[in-house]
């Protein structure tokens, strides 16, 4: 069985580090994250910051730290029980269509549950501190928000592979230590799983020249374009503008650099250090026109911010 439930109450608990004057702060720091599923529950519930902070301020500290307990206690127990009854009916709740997710999060204790969309999928978030706070019953929740869910949507056979292969990379990124190993495995990945993606690999900024492009590892028929200046080319424009560029027909494109006649499209990522230095790119040619939506977009710049998060 895939394993769809995650856990994230601990981070929210992490506002009880600070005093109450500062829980917005703390808020604030946990939004990041996962900051996208959080704006998301936001718009959903019209929480500007005000009334964050006014929600955050008529929450009992007293709450919060029997909530803490009780989770901190009970919560192993309660996964044991939902992860078994989900494998003994993984039939039943289509855990194998793989276009959703059930993230538990602390929450401000408004709403029992949401569906947020992504790309990959929708994540059904489940606020654990509403359930605490009204003693309701979390697993009877997640069983029944999830039926609800598979009734409703049919597949989205995209998002269940950009679900499956972002959490196949984000497990190498964070289990690996290596950049050079991570790289090289996130294109084989790439590579492998997705039909339209037919030359992947990174270019990398040489070290011994600021303004140039580097080729790193890749996959697909091997290039003449070894080295590329920034601003020459798809990849020399995203390393220069440091923005995402996607190009649907190379033909239309006056700054290509031909690497195939069988290439199409090109999606270029461009990897940025929290310093602001270009690091590199991601680099993915195909051989269909027009193959790539936003969800491709969102999908691989989610991969560099994890590779991000982790090697800078």
């Amino acid at each position: 069985m895939r394993s769809i439930l995650q856990d994230l109450t601990p981070e929210f608990l992490k506002i009880l580090n600070k005093d109450k004057i500062f829980w917005f702060d703390g808020w604030k720091e946990y939004k990041q994250t996962r900051p996208k599923i959080i704006r998301e529950y936001e718009k959903l519930e019209n929480l500007n910051e005000n009334k964050v902070k006014e929600r955050l301020n008529a929450i009992r500290r007293k709450d919060l730290d029997m909530f803490k307990q009780y989770w901190e206690n009970n919560f192993l127990e309660i996964k044991k029980e939902m992860v078994m009854k989900l494998s003994r009916n993984a039939e039943y709740f289509q855990l194998k269509r793989g276009d959703f997710v059930v993230f538990i999060m602390g929450l401000l204790g408004l709403n029992s549950h949401y569906y947020i969309e992504t790309y990959y999928g929708t994540v059904i978030v489940v606020d654990s501190f509403y359930h605490f706070l009204y003693k309701e019953d979390i697993n009877k929740t997640i069983e029944n928000s999830i039926i609800n869910f598979i009734k409703n949507n049919p597949v989205n056979e995209k998002r269940a592979l950009f679900g499956k292969v972002l959490s196949q990379i984000e497990k190498i990124i964070y289990d690996n230590n290596n950049i050079n190993k991570v790289m090289e495995k996130i294109v084989k990945i790439l590579y492998e799983n997705i039909e339209y993606y037919n030359w992947v690999g990174f270019y990398l900024t040489d070290k011994n020249n600021k303004n140039m492009l580097k080729l790193g590892p890749y996959l697909g028929e091997p290039t003449e374009h070894i080295n590329i200046p920034f601003g020459k080319g798809i990849c020399g424009q995203a390393a220069s503008t440091k923005n995402t560029f996607i190009v649907q027909d190379v033909t239309k494109e006056s700054n290509y650099l031909s690497c195939s006649e069988k290439t199409k499209a090109e999606i270029v990522i461009p990897i940025i250090d929290k310093s602001g230095n270009v690091f590199g790119e991601l680099d993915i040619d195909s051989h269909k026109l027009n193959p790539f939506t936003i969800e491709d977009t969102q999908f691989l710049e989610e991969i560099i911010d994890l590779f991000v998060k982790k090697f800078f």
